[in-house]
């Protein structure tokens, strides 16, 4: 239902733009195209039929699994996603690796000693790296490690020393919004009743965090994890024309510039097809970690 309430509104979107997409095709074949010609194109890209029977059309094409004709690449848009979309995943994985080792150790310090300087330097830390906007830390990391101190290679896509600074772009501000939430988090299930029990029971503190507390903190920290999967794999265009990357981000943005609705609405349709996903992987983790978690109510220990 949601991917086709995505489907519905993508394709209704990218159909209301000003631009012509007919004309958009005509002058990449020829820079003075006749009205004649414009229309000829029009016809055979059916994009003459109104607009309904055009969503209809899309939707039966989809359904037997094809995504149309990219009118930028000339090629399935399938096969050009497929050619994209294996970049931007690696991107988004090396940030999430470099989130998930930032985040535990930092959120658990900042929680067993709230107040101290460590704890300020952090909170002040990840207010600057969720502030920064990705496009001028991408700037700054090239500046400082490409020029200044030539350490990583921005060239080579898909090579891990090009991905490398590109997924510190993405990482920083999604690693500084998951230390604050683990942090609140951590302290809100330090105050609880079971952790007062377990001490009274002279069970040791670090048995307490690593196999209770973090155990209950985690639900909230995997389903913004897995949310962030989409996040980052839309975010990803301006890092990957920052630095270069033939990832799927930049593909769907050259699409709408170019007025490319088949890749436009392909795109649209695989990216909210990995929103579905992870949101599920998410629900099923964390069924897995706490199985007394429901939609109405969410018991941290039982």
């Amino acid at each position: 239902m949601v991917l086709f309430g995505v489907t519905l509104l993508s394709f209704l979107l990218a159909s209301i733009s000003p631009v012509d997409p007919a004309e958009a095709y005509a002058l990449r074949v020829t820079q003075q195209p006749t009205p004649e010609q414009i229309a000829a194109i029009r016809v055979e890209l059916g994009l003459h039929l109104p607009l309904h029977q055009q969503y209809f059309r899309w939707v039966g094409n989809l359904l037997q699994g094809d995504l149309g004709i990219s009118y930028l690449t000339k090629k399935p848009v399938l096969s050009d996603i497929a050619e994209k979309l294996p970049v931007t995943l690696q991107l988004v994985g090396l940030a999430l690796v470099w989130v998930a080792l930032v985040t535990v150790p930092i959120g658990i310090l900042t929680a067993l000693k709230p107040g101290t300087l460590f704890d300020q330097a952090v909170r002040w830390a990840t207010i600057l790296g969720i502030s920064l906007p990705s496009f001028w830390l991408g700037f700054l990391l090239l500046l400082l490690f490409t020029l200044i101190l030539p350490v990583f290679q921005v060239v080579n896509a898909g090579t891990l020393g090009s991905l490398i600074l590109p997924s510190l772009t993405l990482a920083v501000p999604a690693a500084s919004a998951f230390i604050r939430l683990f942090r609140a988090t951590l302290l809100s299930n330090l105050n609880k009743d079971y952790v007062v029990y377990a001490r009274a029971r002279g069970i040791r503190q670090s048995r307490i965090v690593w196999v209770h507390v973090v155990k209950n903190s985690l639900p909230p920290l995997i389903t913004l994890f897995c949310q962030y999967v989409g996040l980052l794999v839309t975010g990803s265009a301006v890092v990957e024309s920052l630095f270069s990357l033939p990832g799927i981000g930049m593909h769907l943005v050259n699409a709408s510039m170019a007025r490319d609705l088949p890749t436009v609405n392909g795109c649209v349709l695989v990216i909210a097809l990995i929103f579905v996903l992870t949101r599920t992987a998410a629900e099923l983790i964390n069924a897995r970690l706490n199985p007394k978690l429901t939609d109405k109510e969410e018991r941290l220990y039982g």
